[in-house]
């Protein structure tokens, strides 16, 4: 199962980098559900988005606000049908220029190859201060 996995994400972040949204149709459930948490109001992309419309949504909305300037894999820890990889990354925040350096954990739910649940959890204080929402 691990290298099933393993492909599908793979595939995944392929697909994200490339902006294929074909490609992403075929390891994104129909009925994927993505959680973000964060304080109320602080990230517009925060919250919870559900099917392929609000996971494409959850996707647009943060290309409104962010651009992804680097990311780099650290690790990936794979358990039956949940993977969990932990990213380094910098992003510049579109009003302001700001550069925002954080690390990321995906926690990604899988059924029948595909993601079914997609949990980031982030440093939301870093964004939030990077969007000029919180003091630094």
């Amino acid at each position: 199962m691990s290298d099933a996995v393993r492909e599908t994400l793979d595939r995944y972040y392929a697909a994200l980098k490339a902006g294929d949204r074909a490609a992403l149709r075929g390891v994104v459930s129909d009925d994927i559900e993505v959680h973000y948490p964060a304080p109320d109001g602080l990230l517009p992309w925060a919250g919870d988005w559900h099917g392929f419309a609000g996971f494409e949504a959850f996707l647009a909305t943060l290309a409104d606000h962010l651009v992804i300037d680097r990311v780099e894999p650290l690790a990936l820890h794979i358990a039956g049908d949940t993977a969990i990889t932990v990213l380094k990354g910098e992003w510049t925040v579109k009003a302001g220029g700001r550069k925002v350096q954080t690390e990321t954990v995906n926690i990604f739910t899988l059924r029948d190859g595909k993601i079914v649940r997609f949990q980031v959890h982030s440093d939301t204080a870093a964004l939030g201060i990077g969007m000029g929402r919180l003091a630094a």
